[in-house]
C-alpha cells in the first residue's frame, strides 16, 4: 500500500472535520474527568452522551469487522486513560499493569457487549483509583466529602461556605479540619483543583483563555490569566506553547 496516497485519498474524502474535532474534544474531555478521579462527573457524562444524540461523534474505521474495530478503539482509549492517569501521580506500574490486564480482556471478548461492558469497566475503575489515591491521607468524614464535592463542581464559583453548605457542616470547623489533615486551605485547594483542570485544558484542547475561565467559573479572563500565572510561572499562552500535546513518553524520558 502506498500510505501516502491512501493518506490523500482519506483526507480528501473527509467532509466532517468540524464533527471529528468536536468528538475529539468530548474525549479528551472525558479522560480529563477520569484523570481528575470525578467519579459523579463522569457518571454524567456518560448519561449525558447516551441521552444527547445531536453530540457529534466520530471516529475511524480501524477495521471492516465491527467487533475488532471496537476492539482497537477500547485498546486505544485504554492506553490514552492510562497515560493521562500517570500524568495526574497514578503509579507508572500500576497504570500500565492494569492497562496490560484490561488489553487481555479485551482481546478474548467474544461479543460486542463484552467489549462495551470492557470499556465501561476501564472507565470507571482509573476513575475510582484516582478519586482514591486523593484520599488515602486523609482520616475525616467530611475532608472526604468536601474532596468529592469539590471535585464534582470545580466548573462552579465555588467558596468554603458553599462547600461547608453543602455538607451541612459549621464553615469555621470544615476549614480548620481540612487545613490540619490536608496542608493547605479549602479556598487553595479549589483553586488547585480548577488550575489542574486549566492545565489539562491547555494542554490537549484549543479552547481560549476566556473559554476555560468561562468553563472554570472565574469570574473574568484576567482573573483567571493572574491566578494561573500566580499558580504556575506562566500566563496561560506560554503554558500552552510549552506544553500543548507534549508526548507523554518524552517527558518520561526526560526524567
Amino acid at each position: 500500500m502506498n500510505i501516502d496516497a491512501e493518506l490523500e485519498r482519506l483526507l480528501l474524502s473527509e467532509r466532517d472535520n468540524d464533527v471529528r474535532r468536536a468528538a475529539y474534544n468530548q474525549e479528551i474531555h472525558r479522560y480529563g474527568i477520569i484523570a481528575a478521579g470525578d467519579v459523579e462527573g463522569l457518571k454524567k457524562d456518560l448519561i449525558d452522551q447516551e441521552t444527547n444524540t445531536n453530540r457529534p461523534h466520530r471516529r475511524g474505521v480501524l477495521s471492516k469487522d465491527a467487533l475488532m474495530n471496537e476492539k482497537y478503539h477500547v485498546i486505544i482509549m485504554c492506553a490514552l486513560v492510562s497515560r493521562f492517569c500517570i500524568e495526574q501521580g497514578m503509579d507508572i506500574a500500576v497504570s500500565y499493569t492494569l492497562s496490560d490486564i484490561f488489553i487481555g480482556k479485551i482481546d478474548r471478548a467474544k461479543s460486542l457487549d463484552e467489549v462495551y461492558a470492557i470499556r465501561d469497566e476501564i472507565r470507571m475503575e482509573y476513575c475510582t483509583r484516582m478519586r482514591d489515591q486523593s484520599k488515602k491521607e486523609v482520616v475525616s468524614r467530611y475532608v472526604v466529602l468536601a474532596i468529592d464535592y469539590i471535585r464534582a463542581h470545580v466548573q462552579e464559583p465555588l467558596t468554603v461556605e458553599q462547600v461547608a453548605n453543602a455538607l451541612s457542616v459549621n464553615a469555621s470547623y470544615l476549614s480548620k479540619l481540612f487545613k490540619k489533615e490536608m496542608g493547605k486551605s479549602i479556598s487553595e485547594y479549589i483553586r488547585d483543583s480548577k488550575i489542574a483542570v486549566a492545565e489539562h485544558m491547555l494542554r490537549h484542547l484549543d479552547d481560549s483563555s476566556l473559554q476555560i475561565a468561562n468553563y472554570l467559573g472565574f469570574s473574568s479572563q484576567s482573573h483567571f490569566i493572574q491566578v494561573f500565572k500566580k499558580q504556575t510561572g506562566m500566563t496561560p499562552e506560554e503554558y500552552r506553547k510549552k506544553h500543548y500535546h507534549q508526548s507523554w513518553i518524552g517527558e518520561v524520558e526526560k526524567e
